[in-house]
């Protein structure tokens, strides 16, 4: 058990550095000219909401409330580091790209007015963008949202409250709420649960040729949307756009580990969340080709390979997409995750065949699932027929294949992986 004064050293320690950044930031600013303010013309009908900056204050309590709520060690660190990378993040942009809020608040009193006049006497309008308020209602709420699950309901409803009170209190324009929504899923996506170490530090695979063109094209597509934010308005929601496209280079750069999905077959919220449009993309992808197309189709006895989204049915899933989410998986549930359009390490299939012969074995029907059902999912299927000699040779495992998924193509590339697999399976059972 975490003692009293450990808690209250971390609170303090980590409060000391929240004041001391954020009033200096704020008096920085105040000694410069001309300061910038970003309005959008339909902001002005936001209406003046004096009663929410009770939940705006609230965030002050959950915060602190939250270190004297941590189970263990390890969960309190985590949850400080969390804290101190978010206003580390959140004071730099304040320093790059300061920006003010000039509108005045109407006379309110009772309650409302003592907490208004008290946030005024440390508050100045400044440190807008991006809203460190939204950045520590994503980190603050999802330590609730994990320590109290039967609560979820109600807590979704007041951390929204809250995020909606920074416009409602006219303590902010809206331009810092998607921009301190941003920096907040980023600090839950480099510091996930439990794991203080960031996910790109070393990298999880061997770049080949494809690896690197596939990071230019989608490394293009960022700076597409980059450039077409510039033309203002709503198009600057494409740098969500240009979010999504980085996470994806940094996938085929350091792995798929980046997606960040866990056992149960859902990606992390905060990988979700940034990742959104690329996402939506993909599941439109899926509809795209496979539409008027079967899902999924038995392959042998009873393996079928198919789309991630064709799991419903199965008595088990093999999962390979890295990039998907896997819902409502069956309870034997197992994962051996790949990049898409690359052909995967003779090491992977190996590993993802002996998981298959284990699943083949006991369970009734066996998906194995990729995006499509087209890739991955077929290089195992016919690293796992090879290998355990259910067909003569690696051409008449395509053959097989290829009856019930005509659309497969296998490279050159492909088949020398699947055969060096195969082999690495058979000297692992000698």
């Amino acid at each position: 058990m975490i003692n009293f004064k450990t808690r209250l050293g971390y609170l303090l320690g980590v409060g000391v550095i929240f004041y001391v950044s954020y009033g200096f930031t704020n008096f920085l600013t105040a000694q410069r000219e001309n300061i910038p303010e970003i309005i959008f013309g339909w902001e002005q009908h936001i209406p003046f909401l004096a009663w929410t900056i009770v939940p705006y204050w609230s965030l002050n309590l959950l915060y602190a409330l939250a270190f004297f709520l941590c189970r263990n060690d390890v969960q309190l660190r985590h949850y400080a580091a969390r804290l101190v990378l978010a206003q580390g993040i959140a004071v730099l942009g304040f320093l790059l790209f300061p920006l003010q809020i000039s509108w005045q608040k109407p006379e309110t009193t009772g309650i409302s007015g003592f907490l208004f006049e008290s946030l005024a006497g440390f508050d100045q309008p400044y440190n807008q963008a991006p809203s460190l308020h939204i950045i520590l209602t994503i980190v603050v709420g999802a330590f609730y949202w994990r320590r109290f699950p039967k609560w979820r309901l109600p807590l979704y409803l007041w951390f929204g409250l809250i995020a909606v009170s920074i416009l409602t209190t006219y303590q902010h324009h809206f331009l810092d709420l998607p921009t301190g929504a941003l920096v907040g899923f980023s600090v839950l996506w480099l510091l996930p649960e439990y794991d203080i170490h960031l996910n790109f530090l070393t990298s999880s695979q061997n770049l080949t040729a494809s690896h690197h063109r596939l990071m230019i094209y989608y490394g293009l597509g960022a700076i597409v949307c980059i450039l077409l934010a510039y033309l203002g308005g709503a198009w600057l929601w494409m740098l969500w756009g240009a979010v999504a496209l980085c996470l994806v280079v940094l996938a085929y750069g350091r792995g798929e580990a980046i997606f960040q999905k866990q056992p149960n077959g859902k990606l992390s919220a905060a990988a979700y969340v940034l990742g959104l449009p690329y996402f939506f993309g993909a599941r439109l992808n899926i509809l795209y080709w496979l539409w008027g197309k079967a899902k999924s189709a038995v392959i042998f006895e009873n393996v079928s390979v198919g789309s991630i989204t064709a799991t419903k049915g199965f008595d088990a899933v093999l999962d390979c997409c890295a990039e998907l989410s896997c819902y409502n998986p069956p309870k034997s549930y197992r994962q051996v995750l790949m990049l898409d359009l690359i052909p995967p390490s003779s090491t992977t299939l190996c590993k993802a065949a002996e998981k298959l012969a284990t699943l083949q074995q006991i369970h009734s029907s066996v998906l194995v699932c990729c995006a499509l059902g087209y890739g991955r999912s077929v290089a195992v299927v016919l690293t796992w027929l090879v290998a355990t000699h259910k067909v003569a040779n690696l051409n008449q495992a395509i053959m097989l294949v290829k009856q019930a998924r005509p659309q497969i193509v296998i490279s050159n590339v492909l088949r020398q992986s699947i055969l060096q697999a195969a082999k690495l399976y058979q000297e692992k059972i000698k």
